[in-house]
């Protein structure tokens, strides 16, 4: 009997394995619906917008809405039905020439008089293009596995088939005489034998960790397991060979293995787990698992799921952890409340960010960390409450996720496909709250990373005076991203002629405009300013959308005539682009992460000539001084 007697511990047993363990497998395309649990090869992209028209959100009777604005309490307006009433039900295209629904609630209906005693405003009661999800706005990045979530998002987005990571081939190998499969051999008598549930279990924690798993037959003889595995390594990417790789008469693990491939260990310092072998066939990983049961779902957790993990490029995740709220998150007396929620991991606490809670936003689930529970005696969390969150993701995943808020661009979607495919076990996100919201954040603690494009009141310097005004105090530095063009989006022909923005408040002129506290809308109001035009003169100015692709498709489906964006939207959307001003894209990032691995990554994005060139052939960027530290305080100590 040959012993074991050079164990190695359990850390460098996993190191001499991930030395072995080729990371990716072969890809494949499949429809969307046949992709649950499988790991994008490539990002996917929105090939349509969801809703990909503007649409009644409400039963009732589409309008246009500068007809309705006579209609008082007292003096009730009456509209005609197909003719200046259009009766309409929820997600019904709005028709032509219409742009506001009165709900059928408010209106009083005697025939085909419409009576209506309030009037209507700009796109009352309507989802507008891309609510949901946008045209080319990449839904997934490299490395992801899909959920049932997801999958819905695809489809949403006119994606019927997508490439995947093809699903690793494992054999399940039973040894032993003593063994009974209860499944393959019905009319056996279980007290002659042991029932061998070991290769079961293990089929199932091979599929939990994305596998394709097959079982074979039991062998019994030593010839019987050489040809099974030889023949197995030609056909499955890691094979299993439960117990036999102990010290007993009938352990044959070791010597075959030796026979017709490489032994890299035999023996480890765990318990239980002790007897663990680790091989090579043909190319192929092969494990020898010890039988006891305890033992062969520990040594599978500890050093064949990562070798899954390695084969698919992805993590699994844990399921709670307590969390802290960064903003009041309000709610209704009576209703349990569940919320989507990113988590921000900063200065060892979570930050939950409510993701948009509307029950038509479906991506936010495909996009959410975890879930909060608000319970139905409650009015909402306050700003700081601490509260138990469901974890969508692994725990791992989210710390190490380098989750920058505020500004939005699509820097960002690039920065995150370059990261997620350098480092497939961490991520980047970000939440677009605009710029301000974004340094409030850092202001009190819940991000470390925050983007931001705010011009100073002179209309010159952008981002280090507002830094200085608001975070004087906070140990931090200012990074540049890249220089942007910013300027008026228009349909391709600019059919309305609009030249500047003075003409944004002619009269017909839809404006579509960003939310308050965005570097876009303090820009746009700075440029209204020194126009000496009045915001109530834009038709529009208080639709607010969160990102310059949002504005972008509304152009684009002439639902609004224009709206300020970066230049890569227009470029993207085919639209036509007036320049109002080339302005920095600044990344904040504190001392709590200056010395974390997440801002070492991301710098190595940024300064990546990848990033540079990806940028410039989107258009509308300059990148010749990305990477430069514009201003910086308090970290005279931590090597600034």
């Amino acid at each position: 009997m040959k012993r074991y007697l050079k164990t190695i511990s359990s850390d460098e047993a996993l190191r001499l394995i991930m030395e072995r363990i080729e990371p990716g497998l072969q890809e494949e395309s499949l429809p969307v619906h046949a992709c649950l649990g499988r790991v994008t090869s490539k990002p996917v992209y929105a090939n349509v917008s969801n809703p990909p028209f503007l649409c009644s959100a409400m039963d009732g009777f589409a309008v246009l809405y500068d007809e309705t604005l006579g209609a008082d309490l007292s003096d009730p307006l009456v509209l005609t039905r197909d003719s200046d009433a259009f009766g309409v039900n929820t997600g019904d295209i709005l028709p032509q020439g219409t742009d506001a629904v009165i709900m059928v609630e408010d209106a009083e209906v005697s025939g085909d008089s419409i009576t209506i005693r309030k009037p209507a405003y700009l796109w009352q009661n309507t989802r507008m293009v891309g609510e949901d999800v946008i045209e080319k706005d990449m839904l997934l990045p490299v490395n992801h596995m899909i959920t049932s979530f997801d999958i819905g998002m695809i489809i949403s987005a006119g994606i019927t088939g997508i490439t995947v990571r093809r699903r690793p081939k494992v054999l399940i190998i039973p040894t032993g005489k003593e063994l009974i499969d209860i499944f393959k051999d019905t009319q056996a008598n279980l007290a002659a034998g042991l029932i061998d549930f070991n290769s079961y279990t293990l089929r199932s924690l091979s599929a939990e960790s994305g596998c394709g798993p097959v079982i074979s037959n039991i062998i019994t003889t030593r010839d019987d397991l050489s040809e099974t595995v030889k023949s197995g390594s030609t056909e499955y990417d890691l094979i299993l060979i439960n117990a036999g790789s102990s010290a007993g008469t009938e352990d044959f693990t070791e010597s075959v293995i030796n026979d017709i491939g490489e032994v890299i260990f035999h023996g480890i310092s765990m318990m239980p787990g002790k007897p663990l072998l680790f091989g090579i066939v043909g190319g192929t990983p092969v494990f020898g698992i010890p039988g006891y049961p305890v033992s062969a779902v520990l040594t599978f957790m500890r050093f064949v799921r990562p070798v899954c993990e390695r084969f698919l490029r992805i993590k699994f995740f844990t399921r709670t952890a307590p969390c802290t709220t960064a903003y009041k998150i309000p709610s209704r007396i009576g209703i349990e409340e569940i919320i989507r929620v990113n988590l921000i991991s900063n200065r060892g606490r979570y930050f939950a960010i409510p993701l948009p809670r509307g029950a038509s936003a479906f991506s936010s689930m495909a996009r959410a960390d975890g879930l909060i529970r608000i319970p139905e005696h409650k009015e909402g969390l306050t700003e700081g409450e601490e509260v138990l969150c469901e974890l969508l993701r692994d725990e791992a995943e989210i710390k190490g996720c380098i989750h920058i808020i505020g500004s939005h661009d699509l820097s960002l979607d690039v920065a995150r496909d370059i990261v997620k495919g350098r480092h497939p076990d961490m991520d980047l996100i970000s939440t677009h709250t605009g710029s301000l919201s974004g340094i409030l954040a850092v202001r009190s603690g819940v991000a470390g990373f925050a983007t931001t494009h705010v011009l100073d009141d002179d209309g010159i310097t952008y981002n280090v005076p507002v830094v200085k005004k608001y975070l004087a105090d906070v140990p931090l530095k200012l990074i540049h991203i890249a220089k942007r063009q910013q300027g008026i989006l228009v349909r391709r022909g600019n059919p309305l002629s609009i030249r500047g923005i003075a003409d944004l408040a002619r009269s017909g002129v839809r404006f579509v405009n960003r939310q308050f506290g965005s570097g876009t809308r303090i820009l746009f109001d700075h440029l209204l300013d020194a126009e000496q035009l009045e915001k109530q003169a834009i038709t529009g100015y208080d639709r607010e959308e969160s990102s310059h692709t949002a504005v972008g498709i509304l152009i684009r489906e002439s639902i609004a005539d224009a709206g300020i964006g970066i230049y890569s939207v227009a470029r993207a959307f085919s639209l036509d682009f007036i320049p109002l001003a080339e302005e920095d894209y600044d990344l904040i990032v504190t001392g709590d992460v200056i010395n974390d691995v997440r801002y070492s990554i991301l710098m190595d994005t940024i300064m990546s000539g990848e990033f540079s060139r990806r940028l410039e052939n989107m258009g509308g960027y300059n990148t010749s001084a990305t990477g430069m530290v514009k201003y910086g305080t308090g970290l005279e100590d931590k090597n600034f």
